[in-house]
């Protein structure tokens, strides 16, 4: 069962009844004398009981083929027989369709292996414990370094006797004996706290630094073998080649992207069809049927609206639906056919237009005024749809139904209609 949703706007066969009314109207308003302010205008039902839509069969996939890396096409795919792909052929799913040059990647991808060899390796010699051969070599050296800040200390004490007492030798070389000295210090220190190092182990810091290290190279190492990957350009899905925009040796890039082919799918079909946006608000999709006919061949097949595209086309005030071709017929049609489909409106048989003018808002409610028994009354209406000068209202009004249009102070529920509207319209 058809269902009139609120909230939406209609053109249409919807769009020639409110051009109806609204002649209807001037010439009610203008005729006659000037004091008559008010008009009666009959409602009309929008929609017929069958309604014809056209449209043509189009993939339910379409892919625009590149790549996300810069380098040159270096291999281009081929058919079972050896054909190269071009405009036309179909692919498979997976199917290799190009191949980039390899060589900066395969670069880069050894390169990122090494950097994570080298970060693995530092990581495992903090791990590993101190070997004694390393500790005796510490140990040498800052022996080693404090004889010789022994001997500086003498040379030091000998240079300033000599300067200061006994001024047998210039000032100068007891200034360098001083700095030997301090040289001499500071690498005996520097010694000790290798030796010390190398008894303590690495640190909880170097430790998670090495191992930062090791995982940064890892990711590295993935998305270098990820580009080496990518270099190989397979088929999203199985399709047909419809375009082809470079070849062999062309170069491409992802940024800006540079198209090689445009593939879409011959196994998954849809039909694509339009209506005037009156009839938006009763198309559901998943509940509204449809009878589509395809070929002569195929005949008309039963089918349930699969898709409703909820946007109208502002030039011709249509919106588009999709209709999901079952795998069995997909076989003898190409994208682009032709196709119509049939809607059966039982739903919306009651839904009528009214212009604008005629709804009265009253505590947040619409609704508008009839005339009955030379009264106006007021009628609670639900609008389904608006128009720029009219409304789909699809409870409380019916066919030919007299609504009374004018100014709001003269619409006044249960007042008598003016005589010169006594008879209708």
């Amino acid at each position: 069962m058809m269902k009139i949703k609120p909230g939406r706007t209609v053109t249409g066969r919807a769009q020639q009844l409110l051009a109806v009314l609204a002649v209807g109207l001037a010439g009610a308003l203008l005729a006659g004398e000037e004091a008559r302010t008010l008009a009666l205008v009959r409602v009309q039902s929008v929609y017929s009981g069958e309604v014809a839509a056209t449209g043509r069969v189009v993939p339910q996939f379409t892919a625009t083929i590149g790549s996300r890396l810069a380098a040159p096409i270096a291999v281009w795919g081929t058919t079972s027989a050896g054909a190269p792909f071009d405009v036309g052929m179909q692919v498979q799913a997976g199917e290799l369709l190009f191949t980039l040059d390899q060589r900066t990647f395969k670069a880069r991808s050894e390169s990122a292996q090494a950097a994570l060899g080298s970060a693995q390796a530092v990581l495992a010699d903090l791990l590993a414990p101190t070997r004694l051969e390393q500790i005796a070599v510490h140990e040498a050296t800052v022996a080693e370094w404090e004889a010789r800040l022994l001997d500086r200390q003498r040379d030091e004490e000998r240079y300033r006797r000599l300067v200061e007492v006994d001024k047998t030798v210039p000032a100068k070389r007891l200034e360098e004996a001083v700095l030997e000295l301090a040289v001499a210090r500071s690498q005996r220190v520097a010694a000790q706290a290798r030796l010390e190092e190398a008894l303590a182990g690495p640190t909880k810091t170097q430790i998670a630094l090495a191992e930062s290290r090791v995982k940064e190279a890892e990711v590295a190492v993935r998305a270098a073998q990820l580009d080496l990957q990518d270099t190989e350009v397979k088929a999203p899905f199985a399709g047909v080649i419809v375009q082809r925009f470079k070849g062999l040796g062309d170069y491409v890039a992802g940024a800006p992207f540079v198209a090689v082919l445009e593939l879409t799918s011959v196994d998954r079909l849809e039909a694509e069809l339009r209506l005037p946006e009156a009839y938006l608000p009763q198309i559901v999709a998943g509940e509204t049927r449809i009878s589509l006919a395809l070929s002569p061949t195929l005949g008309s097949l039963e089918l349930t609206i699969s898709r409703v595209v909820r946007q109208v086309e502002t030039e011709h005030g249509t919106f588009a639906f999709r209709v999901a071709i079952p795998p069995e017929s997909v076989r003898s049609l190409v994208p682009g056919a032709f196709v119509t489909g049939r809607l059966q409106q039982t739903g919306g048989a009651g839904a009528v237009i009214v212009p604008q003018q005629a709804l009265v808002e009253m505590e947040g409610r619409p609704g508008v005024m009839v005339a009955e028994g030379g009264k106006m009354v007021r009628r609670d209406v639900e609008v389904a749809s608006r128009l720029t000068e009219g409304a789909v209202v699809s409870k409380g009004l019916r066919a030919g139904d007299a609504v009374v249009i004018g100014p709001l102070r003269e619409l006044k529920d249960g007042a008598a209609l003016p005589a010169y509207l006594v008879d209708g319209p």
